[in-house]
């Protein structure tokens, strides 16, 4: 089994535990903890100024101590805090987050030092993205249903013992290293890029917080399980497809055309008002999403220095995480009308799609 299908399984774990949770913290916050909504919204706000430096740690550890080590120890101790959030969610799931981070930026690096073109790139991102999205499948509708029946306490336990089996599985990758170098100055190009990656990780971080108050409010928190097991279900069956496919074209216009795809499904959220209305529309932004999600990481990886790989990969995660969690605080705190909420990310979607037409020198 070569490493990527190995990555592949790890993803598959470690996605699958952390989505059981993920999608909920902010409503338990809500409801159990009882902090007013938006000061949820203030909580990720403050969450992507302690977690996103996680990004940059994970890029420097991967070049330092190696992309295999990097990953082990981030998974170790994510788990480890995760389960210490049974004592102070508010505290320990920052660090839970933080570590998670570490991980992303020193497996995005662990990817790109596979192939040395867009092309194996992107069929390796869609590939992972299977895994990922097969847990991703099952770990949001689970949890929704624990969440319901037996609390949020219960989900915290099982995610953070399930996510310790990678473990395991990460020990027989091999642990390339990149350079000692502290300080890097990022190229021009891979610098333009992240201009629109920033926009898109918004849009990306809507399915999350922002999706499942939007779905319990109209119809309920299993109902948004359900969906994200949609969302999941698609990418495990027809991500490789789409990878295949769009490997083939011109990046930039994919990346374009995925956008609006994504400015168009986040709209209809506006009209919606049955179910099967929202699950078409999370099948439009499952599509959107197997577009832009192994272009855009592929993107980023060819344009970085590869003796620098895990250190630009840190800067790309640190930059799509605050995306996505500045996207999240900024949904919550415009949910008071969900004409003002999807309105304003389908327009930020159309601005990320006309920027990749500028920006994206490759």
């Amino acid at each position: 089994m070569n490493d990527i299908n190995k990555l592949t399984i790890i993803s598959f774990i470690r996605t699958f535990s952390i989505s059981t949770v993920n999608p909920y913290i902010g409503l338990a916050l809500n409801q159990y903890y009882k902090l007013p909504i938006y000061l949820v919204g203030l909580y990720y706000l403050g969450l992507t100024l302690i977690t996103a430096i996680g990004y940059v740690f994970g890029g420097y550890m991967a070049d330092i101590i190696g992309r295999r080590n990097s990953m082990v120890l981030s998974t170790i101790l994510a788990s480890l805090f995760l389960l210490l959030s049974l004592i102070d969610p508010i505290i320990f799931i920052l660090f839970m987050y933080f570590f998670s981070n570490a991980y992303g930026s020193a497996s995005n690096t662990f990817v790109g030092d596979t192939s040395n073109n867009v092309k194996g790139l992107i069929k390796s991102f869609s590939r992972i993205r299977r895994g990922a999205n097969a847990g991703w499948a099952i770990g949001p509708a689970i949890g929704g249903f624990l969440y319901d029946k037996y609390g949020f306490n219960t989900i915290i336990m099982i995610a953070g013992i399930v996510s310790l089996i990678a473990v395991p599985f990460l020990l027989p990758l091999t642990n390339n290293k990149g350079s000692r170098k502290i300080l890097i100055r990022p190229s021009k190009k891979f610098s333009k890029f992240l201009i629109p990656s920033i926009l898109t990780s918004i849009i990306m971080g809507q399915l999350g917080l922002p999706f499942v108050l939007y779905a319990s409010r109209y119809f309920s928190v299993s109902i948004a399980g359900y969906m994200f097991s949609i969302n999941g279900g698609m990418v495990v069956l027809f991500q490789d497809l789409f990878g295949n496919k769009f490997s083939k074209f011109n990046y930039k216009h994919s990346l374009s055309i995925g956008m609006i795809i994504y400015s168009l499904a986040y709209l209809n959220l506006i009209f919606i008002s049955r179910v099967y209305e929202l699950a078409l529309d999370v099948i439009l932004l499952t599509i959107a999403e197997m577009i832009v999600s192994p272009i855009n990481n592929a993107v980023a990886n060819a344009l970085s220095e590869s003796g620098d790989r895990g250190k630009y990969m840190g800067f790309f995660g640190l930059t799509v995480g605050i995306g996505r969690t500045l996207g999240q605080s900024l949904s919550t705190e415009l949910s008071f009308s969900k004409y003002v909420e999807w309105g304003n990310v389908s327009f930020i979607a159309i601005l990320s799609s006309v920027l990749y037409l500028f920006l994206t020198e490759i």
